[in-house]
């Protein structure tokens, strides 16, 4: 039987038949069901078998079926996609047929881009290109072998140590057109919002951009937070600066389906046209994190600190968050 599900792209089509799994994504819902009409055709005249790659397979199929079948259920699904895309037009990857790849292909592959961007980057597309090839191995049949097996990793980049100070903030605030003073009605006024609220909350700008009304409660003064990084819901408190922020932006956007009205494109642009107005050098949206962080250490400790930031690992937030001064300690201990 096949089945059809509108997507962002088109139309996806699903044949599940005889134990045989075949998808493909169309503009058109009649091409859909043109596919998969034949693809069942097919499969009853035995001409399709299960685990069998196409003919002259090159890992290029391996990435665009992955694209087609497994991003679309992540909630990274925007994200891998136009990874894939791009190394779907890599010749150092995609022209590789799977008879022939191996190690090699993704040493080269992993030497060239670390020309181009950083190795926490590489490091991110190396964890998509394990997870393709892995179900080409074990689920797909594709391949014999895992080809990564043995490759290694680019080493991370350190971590951000940037605390924006308080004049930056300032000074992001007026580039954007932000005041307690009128209204939010830009989009751009409202990024400057949420700039203002994520140095306040220590949240992730996607999680500030999905925010809605009825995860907030204000008379405990917290907001829920189902959907995280982590995989794993928190409840993040406000202080009186971040509840400021949510009453004003509210007044204006209290109909809309998300609390601030700006998805995570628009802030990502227009933050940096923010930064680039304001004269702001070595900043990022996501370094409000660490500036809340830093703050929210001379209050609490690592175990609290966790809860509000939804660390897994308090290594981190131990050795890059939580520095007291251990006179204060000397005091808390009389």
């Amino acid at each position: 039987m096949a089945s059809f599900k509108k997507t962002t792209t088109g139309w996806r089509a699903d044949v599940f038949k005889k134990g045989i799994r075949r998808s493909k994504t169309f503009r058109s819902k009649r091409d859909a069901i043109a596919w998969s009409n034949q693809v069942e055709y097919e499969i009853e005249s035995g001409h399709h078998t299960p685990g069998a790659a196409p003919p002259n397979a090159r890992m290029h199929d391996v990435l665009k079926r992955y694209r087609d079948d497994i991003s679309p259920k992540k909630r990274g699904a925007r994200w891998e996609i136009t990874r894939l895309n791009q190394m779907m037009r890599d010749p150092l990857l995609a022209d590789v047929r799977l008879v022939d790849v191996g190690p090699r292909h993704f040493s080269a592959w992993r030497d060239a881009r670390m020309k181009k961007v950083s190795g926490s980057t590489v490091n991110r597309e190396f964890n998509l290109l394990t997870h393709a090839c892995k179900l080409a191995w074990r689920e797909w049949q594709w391949l014999t072998e895992h080809p990564m097996a043995g490759v290694s990793r680019p080493p991370e980049n350190k971590p951000r140590d940037r605390v924006i100070a308080p004049t930056e903030i300032e000074a992001y605030l007026k580039a954007s057109g932000f005041s307690f003073s009128s209204p939010p009605k830009t989009v751009l006024s409202r990024v400057g919002a949420m700039f203002l609220f994520a140095s306040e909350t220590a949240m992730r700008g996607g999680e500030i951009c999905n925010m809605k009304v009825a995860d907030i409660d204000f008379n405990k003064r917290v907001v829920y937070i189902p959907e995280t990084k982590t995989g794993v819901p928190r409840w993040v408190p406000l202080s009186k600066k971040a509840v400021q922020v949510l009453n004003h932006v509210l007044d204006y956007t209290g109909g809309s389906q998300t609390v601030f009205s700006v998805t995570s494109r628009q802030r990502d642009a227009l933050s940096r046209k923010i930064m680039t107005t304001a004269g702001l050098e070595g900043i990022n949206f996501h370094d409000t994190r660490r500036t809340a962080l830093t703050r929210l250490a001379q209050k609490f400790g690592p175990m609290e600190l966790a809860k509000i930031s939804g660390h897994q690992d308090l290594r981190i937030l131990q050795s890059v968050y939580y520095a007291p001064d251990p006179s204060d300690l000397v005091q808390k201990l009389d």
